[in-house]
């Protein structure tokens, strides 16, 4: 289970939409002070990911939450949003390119590759990815 604190930011119906802190490992690397990624970081200042989650109506906005997330969600939802339609792009344009042209296979190659795209957003919305989010315990 990955576990990250976040902060409610507002709410809609039953979503709230939870932001967090993109946190990288350049606080805890010993060379942090001579390091490009280190020093950029510091230049380009925080980074924040939203995302929405369903809620009963316990949560409101400002209120400091945990959000864990299990692994295999993640790896699921990354191989359906990167694997999944490049699989179907491959798929489609060979099998195309057994039975016509070129330009036949390009097209139908790429109507597979967006029809992945669409088939995964379609999918993530309506499939329930186990993002599990609690109040903190001190917030209160």
């Amino acid at each position: 289970m990955i576990e990250q604190k976040a902060t409610v930011a507002s709410r809609s119906g039953e979503q709230v939409w939870v932001e967090a802190e993109r946190q990288s490992t350049c606080g805890q690397c010993q060379a942090r002070k001579g390091c490009g990624t280190g020093l950029l970081s510091k230049h380009v200042g925080k980074k924040f990911s939203r995302i929405a989650v369903k809620d009963d109506g316990e949560l409101r906005v400002g209120q400091q939450v945990t959000v864990s997330i299990p692994e295999e969600a993640l790896l699921t939802g990354a191989f359906m949003m990167y694997m999944l339609p490049l699989i179907l792009l491959f798929t489609i344009a060979i099998t195309v390119r057994l039975m016509g042209g070129e330009l036949l296979q390009i097209v139908s190659g790429l109507l597979g590759l967006i029809t992945g795209f669409v088939w995964v957003k379609h999918r993530m919305s309506h499939h329930d990815a186990g993002i599990n989010v609690k109040p903190n315990e001190d917030f209160k």
